[in-house]
């Protein structure tokens, strides 16, 4: 009799559960800590169509106080603009703060850099390192609650917002290039506005550290997804954020790129690979050119600044053999971190990261 009652129990979990799943299926990362106040900032191309959002944000998990506690700040990209992204703070009892901003380019078919800086008196949204908006006043004081770093891809039921969905759209990808972190540090940082920042830490998505990040496996009303690990994938240097269908999960798209700082790679040069990377002391790598003329290697760090700059013309087209030694033009060496060799002509560039251990 209780072998009986088990059954029909776990039989009515099970369907319950067939039953309340949702028709498609999204993602989420988040990391495991939370974030009072920073500069959040990632490298991404936004994922396409109506009905479909994708986005990078931070959010306070709410408490017993419900949405008396909220606390998000948004960078939200709607599948149904090719030229807009929309900022957004959240504060107690959901109030939203929507601003839609006008872009020069589509998201979802380019790679841009998209940032914001949570302060106590302000936040700041920047695409490509510009400050494009800011929000300031009472609701800011309110945002004093940690959050976590999120990025998540889902198609809300509400089309007077996102646009009509149409599923023969799917499957649709966000993919995500590096992120990272900044606190928070008045008076006494290095970088961002004022240099009221300092980066704590950079991931380049080579794999999912789970150190800092979590898969999530949720939804809520109003989302017409569930979140599962199979559509948050680390492939090739970058994480991708699926919207799919059930049966279809995970990244089917075309094959990415070896280095996404590359773009549009020129016919004309290649750039193999640094050897060895990670390196500690000296790495090294070829370039091909197959036309004369004048060339430029740059060493960049991670706040774009150019560490080592050297120029080569050549008569001739052919391979030149490049090293690099971890020192800046000054001879000085630099800290351990990413950087990015590029070399560029006239026409264009290609590149290559570079991890340096001490």
């Amino acid at each position: 009799m209780k072998k009986n009652i088990f059954y029909k129990s776990l039989l009515l979990i099970l369907l319950a559960t067939f039953v309340s799943a949702k028709a498609y299926r999204g993602a989420e990362l988040r990391t495991i800590d939370s974030y009072r106040y920073g500069r959040f900032e990632t490298r991404m191309k936004s994922a396409p169509n109506s009905g479909v959002v994708s986005s990078m944000f931070t959010y306070h998990e709410l408490g017993s106080a419900g949405v008396e506690d909220w606390c998000e700040v948004d960078i939200e990209f709607l599948g149904r603009y090719t030229d807009k992204v929309q900022f957004n703070t959240i504060t107690n009892w959901e109030e939203s703060h929507e601003h839609l901003h006008e872009l020069d380019y589509d998201p979802a078919t380019e790679f841009h850099v998209y940032a914001f800086e949570w302060t106590p008196n302000y936040v700041a949204w920047f695409v490509d390192g510009e400050e494009v908006f800011r929000q300031t006043g009472g609701h800011i004081t309110l945002m004093d609650r940690a959050a976590k770093f999120m990025m998540n891809i889902w198609p809300p039921n509400y089309p007077d917002w996102v646009g009509n969905f149409n599923s023969a759209d799917l499957p649709s990808y966000a993919i995500y290039d590096w992120a990272r972190y900044y606190a928070y540090v008045p008076g006494t940082g290095n970088t961002g506005t004022g240099n009221d920042f300092i980066q704590l830490w950079h991931d380049d998505f080579e794999s999912w550290n789970t150190s800092r990040w979590q898969k999530a496996t949720h939804t809520w009303d109003g989302n017409n997804c569930d979140f599962i690990h199979a559509n948050a994938v680390f492939q090739g240097g970058f994480f991708i954020l699926c919207l799919t269908t059930p049966t279809a999960t995970g990244y089917r798209g075309p094959t990415l790129p070896v280095d996404s700082e590359q773009g549009a790679l020129p016919e004309k040069i290649h750039l193999s690979p640094a050897y060895p990377n990670p390196f500690n002391g000296t790495t090294n790598f070829t370039f091909e050119h197959l036309e004369p003329g004048s060339l430029t290697m740059d060493i960049i760090d991670t706040q774009g600044q150019i560490l080592s700059s050297r120029v080569f013309n050549k008569s001739a087209g052919g391979f030149t053999s490049l090293s690099w030694d971890g020192n800046n033009d000054l001879g000085h060496a630099v800290p351990s971190g990413s950087y990015i060799c590029r070399v560029r002509d006239k026409d264009g560039a290609v590149s290559r990261k570079l991890l340096l251990l001490k």
